[in-house]
C-alpha cells in the first residue's frame, strides 16, 4: 500500500513539474521581440509578406523561413503576378506619355514591389535576426528588468497597437479609394452617356486599362487584379509599420535600462553592478548595428518613397475634382500618408534618443560611488552613436522631421512654379 502511494505521489509530481516548465517556458517567452512582434508578422502574411513558419510558436528558434511552405509559394506567386502587372502597366503609362500622375504611379509600383522583394529577402534572414534579438534580451527579460516595466506599456502592446491601428487607418483609406474611383465613374458615365456597357464594366476598363487591353473582361481576371492591388496599396503602409516595430524592439531595452538606473538612484551600488548594466548596454548597442545593418536599405526606401509622394500629393492638392468623394479621399490619404511618415520617423528617433537618456543619471553618481565599470559605461552613453539610418545616407533623429519639411516646402515651390496642372480625366471618354 505504501509502494502505491509513493509511485503515485512521485507520478503527480513529474506531472506537476512537466507543468511548472510549460509555463516557466512560455512565460520566457512572453515580454520577448518574437512574442510582440508575431500577429503583426502575420498581418504582413496575408499581403504575401514575410513568408516565415511558426511565427507563434514560443520558441523562437523554430521560426524560420522554409521554401516548400503555403507561406513562401503565395508569396512567390505574388511576385511572379505582380512583377507582370507592373511591367505591363508601366508600359502602359509611357504608351500614353508620362505626366507627373503617370510618372507617380510607376515610381508607386517599383518601390512596392521593390519592397516585396526585399521583405522576402527579410524572411530568408529572419531566423538569424531573431538570434539576434533572443541573445540580446534573455538579459532582460529577468525579474530585475520585468519588475521595472509593471505598470508601464509592454513591447507587445506597442508594436501592435501602433501596427493594427495604422493597418486600419490604411483599410478606412483603401475604402475611400475605392468609392472615390466609383464615383468619378458615375460621373464619366453621365459625362459621355455611356449606354452600352454596365457600370462595373466601365469602372474596371476604366480603373485597369493596362490589364483589359491585354486580357479578356471576366471575373477571373477581375479577381487578380483586384487581389494585386489590394497587396501592393497595403505594403506600402506595411513598410512603415515594420521599421516601427523593430524600432520600438531597440528601444524598449534601452528604456528599461533606464528604469532601472532610476530605481537605484541615490543608492550606492556595488562594482558588478555597473559591470552588469553595462554589457547589457553593449547589447542593446550590438543589436541595434545590426539591425541598422540588416534594415537600412528598407528605411532608407520608405524614407524616400513617403517624402516624393508627400511631395506629389500636395501638388496635387491643388487640382480640381468632379464628385466631392474625390476631395474626401485625397486629404485623408494625404493625412494618413503624413502621419505615418512623422509616426515612423519619430518611433525611429526614438532608439537614440533612449540611448542617450542614462547620460544625466549616470552623471549625477556620487563621486566617491565611482568605479571603472562606471567610467565606462558613462563614456558609452556619451560617445555612443546608436542610431539607426538609411543605408547611413542619413540617420534616423528628430532633427530629420524638420529637415524633411524643409525640403517639401522647397520643393513644392518648384513644382508650382514649373509644373502644368493635370488635367480631369473624368471627361476623358476614351478606355484605351
Amino acid at each position: 500500500m505504501s509502494i502505491d502511494t509513493h509511485h503515485k505521489r512521485k507520478s503527480n509530481d513529474w506531472r506537476g513539474n512537466w507543468k511548472s516548465f510549460g509555463r516557466q517556458y512560455s512565460r520566457a517567452s512572453v515580454g520577448s521581440f518574437h512574442h510582440a512582434v508575431a500577429p503583426v508578422l502575420l498581418l504582413g502574411q496575408c499581403i504575401t509578406l514575410l513568408p516565415v513558419v511558426n511565427i507563434f510558436n514560443t520558441n523562437f528558434r523554430t521560426a524560420r523561413f522554409k521554401l516548400r511552405s503555403f507561406r513562401c509559394i503565395y508569396s512567390l506567386v505574388y511576385l511572379v503576378l505582380t512583377g507582370i502587372y507592373c511591367a505591363a502597366s508601366i508600359r502602359w503609362y509611357i504608351r500614353k506619355g508620362l505626366n507627373i500622375s503617370y510618372f507617380g504611379n510607376c515610381i508607386y509600383m517599383v518601390v512596392v514591389y521593390l519592397s516585396a522583394w526585399l521583405f522576402f529577402f527579410v524572411a530568408i534572414r529572419w531566423q538569424s535576426t531573431l538570434s539576434a534579438f533572443g541573445n540580446c534580451e534573455r538579459l532582460f527579460l529577468r525579474d530585475h528588468y520585468r519588475r521595472q516595466t509593471k505598470g508601464t506599456f509592454t513591447l507587445g502592446w506597442k508594436i501592435r497597437f501602433a501596427g493594427f491601428s495604422i493597418f486600419a487607418l490604411a483599410l478606412v483609406e483603401d475604402w475611400l479609394n475605392y468609392y472615390s474611383a466609383y464615383q468619378s465613374n458615375i460621373v464619366q458615365i453621365a459625362t459621355c452617356n455611356r449606354t452600352n456597357v454596365t457600370v462595373w464594366q466601365n469602372f474596371y476598363l476604366r480603373e485597369h486599362p493596362h490589364v483589359f487591353h491585354l486580357l479578356p473582361f471576366n471575373v477571373f481576371t477581375i479577381l487578380v487584379t483586384e487581389w494585386i492591388n489590394r497587396c501592393m496599396r497595403y505594403t506600402w503602409t506595411y513598410l512603415d509599420i515594420f521599421i516601427i516595430a523593430f524600432c520600438y524592439g531597440a528601444q524598449f531595452r534601452y528604456e528599461q535600462i533606464y528604469r532601472r538606473l532610476v530605481a537605484v538612484q541615490g543608492i550606492a551600488c556595488p562594482a558588478n553592478f555597473w559591470h552588469d548594466v553595462r554589457m547589457d548596454y553593449v547589447a542593446v548597442s550590438e543589436l541595434v548595428q545590426l539591425l541598422d545593418t540588416q534594415f537600412g536599405n528598407l528605411i532608407l526606401l520608405a524614407c524616400a518613397n513617403d517624402m516624393y509622394f508627400i511631395a506629389t500629393q500636395l501638388f496635387n492638392g491643388f487640382q480640381r475634382r468632379r464628385a466631392i468623394a474625390n476631395y474626401i479621399y485625397f486629404w485623408y490619404s494625404l493625412l494618413l500618408l503624413m502621419f505615418r511618415t512623422i509616426v515612423m520617423i519619430y518611433v525611429g528617433s526614438g532608439v537614440y534618443v533612449a540611448s542617450t537618456s542614462p547620460l544625466q543619471l549616470l552623471r549625477n553618481v556620487p563621486s566617491n560611488n565611482w568605479g571603472i565599470d562606471l567610467q565606462r559605461l558613462t563614456d558609452e552613453v556619451a560617445s555612443g552613436d546608436n542610431v539607426l539610418s538609411g543605408k547611413q545616407f542619413f540617420f534616423l533623429k528628430r532633427q530629420l522631421i524638420l529637415a524633411m519639411a524643409g525640403t517639401l516646402v522647397t520643393y513644392e515651390l518648384v513644382l508650382l512654379d514649373q509644373v502644368k496642372k493635370i488635367p480631369d480625366t473624368s471627361t476623358d471618354c476614351s478606355y484605351f
